[in-house]
């Protein structure tokens, strides 16, 4: 038996048996389907998506799916956060109505070779970073749209190239889905909500909410002198950083979200981007000017 119902909650982990759900859904035709994303250890940000999608006549379908094929450090996927029964306990306090979480085998059985690559959009921030790391989202992201059939899919900002790069795939494959966004649910101390906070060392949680607060300085810098360059905002945005004993910058960039170019003098609208190392642990944030 490859499901079991824990109060209001339905736990799948068989792709046609998710399929199957989801086609007698919209059979039916008295239901939408609305699917979150996610690798799981839940936290508040991911809350306030699943909370955003649960309309009147709406069914939702939460994932859960560490895919191996994203990480680009093997390291980092073993140490990827995870605790099931936590995250199902926080999915039955909200009325989620369904928790499909796959085996890696039924995902990638033996030999899988399709991948699907959005070109340009990806080669940019954390793409270059993390080589093959889009690729990764978008073969699975468009494999769980598939099983599971959505009339729209929840995404948050925070992973704000992710966000474009799934947004591009599902207009050039022409699916039928809304992709809709949230955005960024912070900590008290500004820190933008990740399941990696859960690794940071006592000294790194010091430190790591100086990430937002550098990009709140620069947006004021912005707002102050609108014909402020780049550069500029950038390494002041370094100096700041530097200050507050943030070392390792991944990068930062000022971006148009609507295809990823690099503005010389950013405008209103634009978003200003960092991925930071605070110890070993990748934190990624960004605000819109």
């Amino acid at each position: 038996m490859k499901s079991k119902k824990i109060s209001s909650l339905k736990i799948i982990s068989s792709i046609k048996e998710m399929q199957k759900i989801s086609l007698n859904i919209r059979k039916k035709d008295t239901h939408k389907i609305s699917v979150i994303p996610t690798m799981g250890a839940l936290h508040e940000g991911h809350l306030s998506l699943i909370k955003k999608a649960q309309e009147k006549k709406i069914i939702t379908i939460v994932t859960i799916f560490v895919n191996p094929i994203q990480f680009d450090d093997k390291k980092d996927l073993t140490n990827y956060p995870s605790n099931l029964k936590n995250d199902i306990h926080k999915l039955k306090s909200i009325g989620v109505n369904y928790l499909f979480t796959p085996n890696i085998k039924d995902i990638y059985p033996e030999g899988y070779k399709t991948k699907v690559v959005v070109e340009n959009l990806k080669n940019h921030l954390c793409g270059l970073k993390r080589p093959g790391h889009f690729d990764g989202v978008t073969s699975v992201v468009l494999k769980i749209f598939n099983i599971t059939l959505p009339h729209k899919a929840f995404f948050g900002e925070k992973d704000l190239q992710q966000l474009v790069i799934i947004k591009q795939m599902v207009n050039d494959l022409n699916l039928p889905i809304k992709v809709i966004s949230h955005p960024i649910v912070r900590e008290k101390s500004g820190l933008a909500m990740s399941s990696r906070n859960l690794r940071l060392t006592a000294n790194g949680k010091k430190i790591a909410p100086f990430i937002y607060r550098g990009l709140v300085e620069a947006k004021k810098e912005f707002k102050r002198n609108n014909k402020i360059t780049v550069k500029k905002i950038i390494n002041n945005l370094k100096k700041y950083y530097a200050i507050n004993n943030i070392k390792h910058i991944d990068y930062i960039e000022v971006i148009n979200p609507r295809d990823m170019s690099y503005p010389l003098i950013p405008r209103s609208g634009d978003y200003i981007l960092t991925a930071i190392k605070i110890g070993k642990i990748r934190l990624i944030d960004n605000l819109k000017f």
